[in-house]
């Protein structure tokens, strides 16, 4: 680290107190300059005033004692442990720099002093590998013993699939074909076929109306749950109409009037 000798120091601040701090620093650093003869003797300057400006304390405990030397001219005593270590002299409006044992002073133009101390990063330890565990061995899973069949008890066959409900009542209608009625309360149906059993349709609640050859078949609500069936010819052949109840009986007959 630089040291520099300080310039006699004039007024009160040159005490013999003061002098006595700057000799061994002197004589320190005067040994390691070659010799060249006494030094002569310095030339006393009548503007040289240097005044006790701040104490700062620094980043590893130090002490700085600045000093205002004239107009703007600042320098700065670095003191460890009691022992002057540095001295440090801003001019021409440029900042001084030192460094000891890893402690850096910045001596700004303005007098203030910044410090700092350098940190030497810590190795990252080298992780310890976790052993891993053997891994265990999968058991094998045992064969789940499959229960005995059952025997499956034959089916008997379902003799609704196999009964034909049979009509109610079976009339031959006038037109030659048949109907057939199956009465119920909800749903009366009315099934029509040929003589020779070819189906011609069938009549309910939801189609109460069919058409065969000239002829017309229509089931008619009479009220009460009580349903009838008309076949009614065409007005060319005759218009005639024929009545039928659910028991086939003939309950009317209508025939037109021709002029």
């Amino acid at each position: 680290m630089r040291v520099t000798r300080r310039s006699a120091r004039t007024a009160a601040v040159a005490t013999g107190a003061v002098a006595a701090l700057l000799l061994p620093a002197a004589g320190a650093f005067a040994a390691d300059a070659p010799d060249q003869g006494p030094d002569p003797a310095p030339t006393p300057v009548s503007s040289d005033q240097s005044v006790l400006w701040r104490n700062v304390d620094l980043a590893d405990g130090s002490l700085a004692k600045v000093y205002q030397d004239g107009p703007g001219r600042f320098s700065a005593e670095i003191y460890a442990g009691g022992s002057l270590i540095d001295t440090l002299v801003s001019t021409d409006g440029r900042p001084a720099y030192g460094q000891h044992n890893g402690l850096h002073v910045v001596l700004r133009p303005d007098g203030t002093v910044r410090s700092w101390t350098e940190t030497a990063p810590k190795p990252d330890p080298k992780p310890t590998p976790t052993p891993k565990p053997d891994p265990k061995p999968t058991p094998t899973p045992k064969p789940t013993p499959k229960p005995d069949p059952k025997p499956v008890p034959k089916s008997k066959p379902d003799q609704r699939k196999n009964t034909v409900r049979l009509p109610d009542a079976k009339v031959t209608l006038p037109d030659g074909n048949v109907a057939r009625f199956f009465t119920s309360t909800s749903h009366p149906r009315v099934e029509l076929s040929q003589k020779n059993g070819r189906s011609l349709g069938s009549l309910d609640l939801t189609h109460p109306t069919a058409a065969h050859h000239g002829w017309t078949y229509k089931l008619v609500d009479a009220g009460k749950h009580h349903y009838k069936l008309a076949a009614i010819d065409t007005p060319r052949q005759g218009a005639g109409s024929w009545v039928y109840d659910f028991q086939g009986r003939l309950v009317g007959k209508y025939v037109a009037q021709r002029a």
